[in-house]
Order: structure tokens, then sequence, then C-alpha cells
């Protein structure tokens, strides 16, 4: 049996000439006075003129992408494509969006996606502390759903998808609530839709070279720039190897993965751009599955077991081959209709083999052998999952009015198809294991059951056996209006699903329709307030304790909130409160080996989030959130706050650029983050609150940047979450990063 925390299944033939496209709205009556519109301008150019904005410094200045897919300058996003799948500026979105781009990437040394979303209000970023396998993330108390360009990555278990280096990402956007209207399967806590870095019409590039703490050793390149002098076709060429250990002894980070990306604009109104990645990594599991006695509590002779003690085997390993390519069409037929498309292959191969903690087989309170509670037994267990998912998105847009009311109306139809088959098995070793002097190589005395069933007992070998594919394929239909009148704004949606999962005995058919609204008013000074309701299917691909297929989670949110962005100013404050209840919630089971569903819960709290350029040199990222995340199932469980949730959490993080002659070119930043008590599932086990420093210094001139960055400077040993069923997962050690780029 496999006793780890069980993963939820867990979403012109030159470049265009001048053009300018307003959206002024038709005239309101005479006598209804209201703010003046915004006008967006969008500048390219054609193949005999000179670029509309030539790059300033060497490097990639990506000037010719522009909105939903830019960059993101001094920490300030404008516009996103996730919460609507246009391309729309945030302040018109009734949502809440959070979009950390590739500059607040570098500046805080971020290598994960979760350590990007640390200064995220309303996410729980480490969410299992330090993991090697796999990012985990809730937002507003429930896992997240992760998407990539707009297309769904997370089907299953962490074994059937791969880490996506931050590094390949041009911005990270976290919509908060449900977002089923347009992505169909996503959760009702929200999704992470990660953008890839596109090819560019200029020249640039750069090259760097990291060393850091755990003998960390790291190159990336990213280059970019036009193939043909007519510009109608470009490249881009993205590559991260990497030699690193962990902070867990034995366990590795090495990583290599090449992404090469082209562009083709036939003509003005036409990009098609395909994007390859392939990805090698060779790592292990940072997670040990550490008892409560030795972590939270001493033991009785008072010792905590170490932060790097590995309790597994030297050649235990997490070894993942992926390989991707998508497509990424955009046509616009005139200035009313608008055609894109979006489609993705992944192919995942895993091989997975561990020894961790075998408490889950002790009695309850007595995870030791001996008096001194200082051996264990452990379990030995291995894996190997394939997995294929195909995923696409074709939709159509159109602008229109009718009488003062505009329109911006998007419909379309997306599907997937997921397959993931897979060979695992899981073992007892008796033979004790001192976790406080550890010896490794010791004879082997396995217990358990073979592939073929029957009785408990010794084992000659780790047993391998097939297991149930997992399959499931899903069909949507969506429509989506969004609407303006005078400083009025709304957005109408509905989507109905149609998905199959499972095969043979356990096969499963379900179907949904899902709604969402909006409304929006816009004031002249900047403040935008809203109201919004919308609602959540995800099917779950997950076996239960009876090896049934497990039903749809099904969720709905109400959200009431304000956008505010002075006129001028170069950066945003947002703020939000939620209420959020979700059926069919899949927890682990009292056994830790399994799922149930235990009916559902209830989300509820609120957010605010500064971020932006504060004055000339100071640049800023800050957030609070309060999640009262809890079971509202009628069990023993009811009414306690779901484990590894956090309350209340808090976080700022800030850059200052210094201007004086004396230090231009200089830079130090510095990050607090504050991590609230969250208990086990019995709200018996409090894990303590948390306050941590993070900082970074930078000296930057037009070839060349130096960083260093360091993350827990104090060092402060993080106990992340402790489960019910006897284990703790432990947070980041201090970690120090530095790095020259060179740019060209």
């Amino acid at each position: 049996m496999q006793a780890e925390p069980a993963q939820a299944p867990a979403a012109s033939t030159s470049l265009p000439e001048v053009t300018v496209e307003s959206t002024e709205q038709p005239k309101s009556p005479p006598k209804k006075k209201v703010a003046k519109q915004k006008a967006t301008t969008t500048t390219a150019v054609t193949a005999t003129s000179p670029p509309a904005q030539q790059p300033t410094a060497p490097g990639i200045q990506n000037v010719n992408v522009k909105g939903a897919y830019a960059p993101v300058a001094n920490y300030n996003a404008t516009d996103s494509a996730t919460g609507t799948k246009t391309d729309t500026p945030l302040s018109e979105i009734p949502q809440s969006i959070s979009v950390v781009g590739a500059e607040q990437i570098r500046d805080t040394g971020s290598q994960t996606e979760q350590e990007a979303l640390r200064y995220v209000p309303g996410v729980v970023a480490d969410s299992y502390g330090v993991d090697g396998r796999s990012d985990g993330s809730f937002i507003r108390g429930v896992e997240a759903t992760t998407y990539l360009d707009g297309l769904r990555r997370s089907f299953s278990y962490y074994t059937s998808t791969y880490r996506i280096d931050p590094y390949f990402l041009e911005r990270l956007e976290v919509l908060r609530g449900p977002a089923s209207v347009l992505y169909g399967q996503a959760s009702v806590g929200g999704i992470i839709n990660s953008v890839s870095k596109r090819p560019q019409t200029e020249r640039g590039g750069e090259v760097s070279v990291e060393y850091g703490s755990f003998d960390f050793k790291q190159v990336k390149f990213d280059t970019t720039g036009a193939i043909t002098s007519d510009k109608r076709w470009s490249y881009r060429l993205t590559g991260v190897a990497r030699d690193a250990d962990t902070q867990v002894d034995y366990v590795d980070n090495d990583r290599y993965a090449i992404q090469p990306a082209i562009t083709f604009r036939p003509d003005s109104n036409t990009t098609i751009t395909a994007l390859t990645h392939f990805q090698k990594d060779r790592s292990g599991s940072t997670s040990q599955f550490l008892p409560h006695i030795g972590t939270i509590f001493p033991n009785v002779n008072g010792r905590r077991i170490p932060q790097n003690r590995f309790v597994g085997e030297p050649g235990d390993h997490y070894d993942t081959d992926a390989a991707s390519a998508t497509l990424l069409v955009e046509h616009k037929f005139n200035e009313v209709f608008k055609f894109n498309h979006a489609s993705s292959y992944t192919n995942v191969h895993n091989d997975y083999a561990s020894t961790y903690s075998g408490h889950f087989y002790r009695p309850p309170g007595f995870p030791y052998l001996d008096p001194d509670q200082t051996e264990m037994v452990r379990i030995k267990s291995a894996s190997v999952t394939d997995t294929d998912v195909f995923t696409q998105d074709t939709n159509l847009q159109a602008k229109f009015a009718t009488g003062w009311i505009s329109h911006k109306v998007i419909g379309g139809v997306d599907y997937s198809n997921f397959r993931s088959s897979s060979r695992m098995g899981s073992a007892l070793n008796t033979t004790p294991f001192d976790v406080y002097n550890p010896i490794y190589g010791q004879p082997e005395g396995l217990e358990g059951v073979g592939c073929g069933g029957g009785a408990y007992g010794p084992l000659p070998e780790l047993p391998i056996c097939d297991q149930p594919d997992l399959k499931t394929t899903q069909t949507g239909l969506y429509v989506q209006d969004q609407l303006r009148l005078g400083n009025w704004l709304a957005i109408l949606g509905a989507r109905k699903d149609w998905i199959d999962t499972g095969s043979g005995p356990a096969a499963q058919s379900d179907d949904n329709v899902s709604y969402r609204a909006g409304l929006m008013y816009e004031f002249a000074f900047g403040l935008t307030p809203y109201v919004s309701y919308g609602e959540s299917f995800v099917p779950v691909l997950a076996r239960l304790a009876n090896n049934q297929p497990a039903d749809p989670q099904q969720g709905r949110m109400y959200e009431v909130g304000f956008k505010y962005q002075p006129p001028g100013a170069n950066f945003s404050i947002n703020g939000a409160l939620f209420d959020i209840k979700e059926s069919n919630h899949l927890v682990i089971s009292d056994d830790g080996l399994t799922y149930v569903q235990n009916g559902a819960i209830t989300s509820r709290g609120g957010e605010i989030e500064f971020t932006g350029q504060l004055t000339k040199n100071l640049k800023a990222v800050a957030g609070y959130s309060y999640t009262q995340a809890q079971y509202d199932d009628g069990t023993v469980l009811d009414g306690n706050q779901i484990e590894s949730r956090p309350k209340h959490m808090a976080s700022l993080w800030g850059v200052w650029e210094f201007d004086q002659p004396y230090l231009k070119g200089w830079s130090a930043g510095a990050g607090v983050r504050y991590i609230g008590a969250n208990w086990d599932s019995t709200n018996t086990l409090k894990v303590p609150d948390v306050t941590l420093f993070d900082g970074m210094i930078a000296y930057e001139e037009e070839n060349w940047r130096w960083q260093i960055t360091a993350q827990n400077i104090g060092d402060k040993e993080v106990i992340s979450t402790c489960l019910s069923r006897g284990d703790c997962w432990l947070g980041q050690a201090r970690t120090i990063i530095t790095g020259f780029t060179y740019k060209f």
C-alpha cells in the first residue's frame, strides 16, 4: 500500500501597421453624464519601416509583445487573458487576479512555482513544505488547478505531470475563485495559469551562471530575435541546466530542460506560434513523512530529528522525463471577429523509488520501536507512471454594439484527453532504522501482500503490480459576454460540460452546466467596485476506498471587491471578500492511505493587495489574507479548520533602486512573510505561526547583472503542516544563491 500523503487530483507579410483601437462606447442618453473612456493604442511596424520602439539596452526587451502576454514592468500588470480568455484590463475583470511577472521572479530568486507565489495573498504556496516532487498550492483554502498557456496541465497525481521551471515563464497568474465557465475543470478556490515566454522580433538574449546553498550550480540562457529580414519568422530558445543537492541528504535536484519556440506572422492579422518543451529531472523526495514525535514534539530525550535527515536509502529517486508541443493561433478577420486556437500534447514518464518513515504501521501515538524513540520501521515503495495528455481550446470573439451597450462576446469549445498507466508497489521494511544515527544499506525485512493478493507476510522482494489506468475525456461548450454601458461593466457566462472518467466497471459519465456573472462600476478617479458569482465543476481522478471513481466536486462562490488604480499611477490596490462552498470534497481517509469524499467544505474570508511602483525608486508587493476554510460535512470533523490552511497570512516585498551617482546601478530588496498557525484535521494539533525574512542585493549595468538572494535569512526551522495521520512536513532552510548574467 502507498502510505504517502495522497495528492489531490488534482486547469501582413510584415508586422502590423500602426493602428488605433478605441474602447470608446456608443454615447449614452444626453442626460447621463459618464466618465471619459480609455483609448488603447496598438503599435507595430512594417518590414520597411523602423521599429516603433527600439531596445534601449542589451537583453530581451519584448518590445512587440503587449497586453495579456507582455512583461510585467515594476511588478504592476495592466492586462490579463486568464480571467476572461480575452485581452482585458485587470481593472475591468470582476474577479480577484494577481500577476507575478518574470521581473519579480528574478528579484526574489524563485526557483520553483511555489517560491514565486509566496507573496501572493490568499495563496498558501508552501502547503507541504519543501517538496522535491511537485508544487502544491492552495488558493482560498482549496487546492489550486494549474494551467499552462490557458490549457489544463494538472489532472491527477503528481507523478502524472512535471514541474515547470519559472525561468521559462513570462508571468504567473493567480485567478481566485471559480473559473469553470471558461476552463471547465477548475477548482472553486482558483487556478494558476503559467504564461510561456514567446518569440520576439527584436534580437536579444542573456546567459546566467549561478551558485548557491546545497551545492546549487545552474546555467540558464534565453535568446530571441527575427529569423528573416521581413520579420515574418522569429524564434526563442530558452534553456536550464542544473546540478544541485537539497537540504535533505542524498536527495538531488538536477534538471536539464530546453524550450524552443517559433512564431510565423504571414500577415498583419495572423500570428502562429509553436512552443516545444523537453525536460529531464533527476531528483528525489525531500518529503520524509517524519512523525510528530521528533518534529513538532521532541522525543523523550528532548531531541528533534535534524532538518537534513534522510530516512530513505541512497539510490532512491524521483526521475521525470517530459516532452510537450503547443500550437497557438490568432487571426483577426476584421474589426469585429477574431479567432483563437490553442492545443497541446504532453508526454510524461515518471520513475519513483522511495523509502520513508513507516510510523503509519505503528499504533497511533507510538511511532517508534524503542523506549528512547529513536528507531522506526520504514516503508519501501516504487512506481513507474506513463501519462499522455491532449488539450485544445478554440474560440471566436466578436466586438459589436447594440444601442448604447457595447459587447465583447466569446464562444468556444475545448477538449481534453488524459491517459495514465502505472505499475507500483509498497511493503513494510521491518529492519529497525535509527533516525538519529542512520545506517544505510542494511538487509531489508520486507512484509506485505504480493501482486496476486493473498495473506500478508514476508516478501522476497518488492512486488510491482499493474494498476488500473486513469482515463478522462472532457468536452465543453462555453459563451461569455463582456458588456459596457457608460461606466457600468458586466460579465455573463455559461458553459456545458460532458466528461467520461475511468474504464470498464469503474467507468463513469458526468455532465454539468456552470454559470458566472459580475457587475462593476468605473469611477473617474480610478476606483472600480464589483460583485460577482461563479460556479465550479471538477471531475476527480482518484480511487476511493471501494476502488470506485470519485464523484465530481461542485462549488460556488460569491465575491465582492474593488480595484483601485489612480489615474497616471503605476500601482494598484485590490481587495475582495468571498464566500465559497464545495461539495464532494476529497480528503485522506482515517487509514492515511486512500481517499474519501466527506461531503462539503466552506471557505470565507478576504484579501487585500498592493502591487507596483510606489515611488521612482521603490517597487513593491504587499498583501494580507484571512481564510476560514472548514469542514461542513456533518461528520466529527464538521466545523474544524481544514488542515494546512492558516487563517492569517501577510507579506511585504520591496526593492529600492538607487540613483545617487556613486550608487548608480545598485538595488536592494527585502521581504517579510507571516504565515499563521494551522491545525490538523481534528483541530487538536496546532502548527505554530512563523515569520520569515528574505533579501536581495543586485548590481546592473548595460551588459551585466550580478545578484544575490537569500530566502529564510534567519535559517528558522519551519514546520509547514502536520497531518492527523501522524506525519509532519518541513519548510525551506536558509537558501542563498548568487549569479552573474551577461546580456547581449
